[in-house]
């Protein structure tokens, strides 16, 4: 049975079994789903923002770099395959800023997201009673979502920390001010 791999320029690299591949013409910067179709891109997004990539090792996501550049390089180690470079990709993509390449802090990568929200979102539900509590969870909230933002930001172009804070201390205000209205009306 042959296992269809999108290799470069659309090209298709056949895996001969799941235990052996060819691997010529293989492109790890390629994209693995047509991103031309929204569906395509929807695979793409989850699969590297796929939360269980929080919780793979220090150790693991080293190996997945250096699959990744040694496949860029055309240096793939002998007995590799297909799937293992694919994970290396997905691994690499949800850890490493595209920019840069250093590994980004663990809260703010964008696989942390859902989970990270979550939790927040759970706590402000919980905690809405008393103004310092909204307080509070308002900061937390803020400063996770500015935390994401700064660790995912274009880093080509440069930003200071300066022209961070004023939007940040701007986003607790307002849901302050709408627990304030929303109290007070009939």
């Amino acid at each position: 049975m042959m296992y269809p791999v999108r290799g470069t320029e659309g090209s298709t690299v056949l895996c001969v079994n799941k235990m052996e591949a060819d691997l010529t013409g293989f492109n790890i910067d390629a994209p693995r789903w047509d991103q031309r179709t929204f569906l395509g891109r929807v695979k793409h997004f989850l699969n590297i923002t796929d939360p269980r990539t929080v919780f793979v090792s220090e150790q693991e996501l080293d190996w997945a770099k250096v699959m990744v550049e040694k496949s860029r390089m055309g240096v793939v180690p002998p007995g590799t395959q297909v799937e293992q470079l694919l994970y290396a990709k997905k691994l690499y993509d949800s850890a490493f800023h595209p920019d840069t390449g250093e590994k980004m802090n663990v809260i703010g990568r964008m696989s942390f997201q859902l989970p990270g929200g979550m939790i927040i979102t759970g706590f402000m539900l919980q905690f809405y009673r008393t103004m310092p509590a909204v307080i509070f969870w308002q900061w937390v909230n803020q400063s996770f979502n500015a935390l994401v933002n700064y660790t995912n930001r274009n880093a080509a172009s440069t930003i200071s920390v300066r022209k961070h804070r004023p939007w940040w201390a701007a986003g607790c205000p307002l849901p302050l001010w709408l627990r304030l209205t929303v109290s007070i009306s009939p």
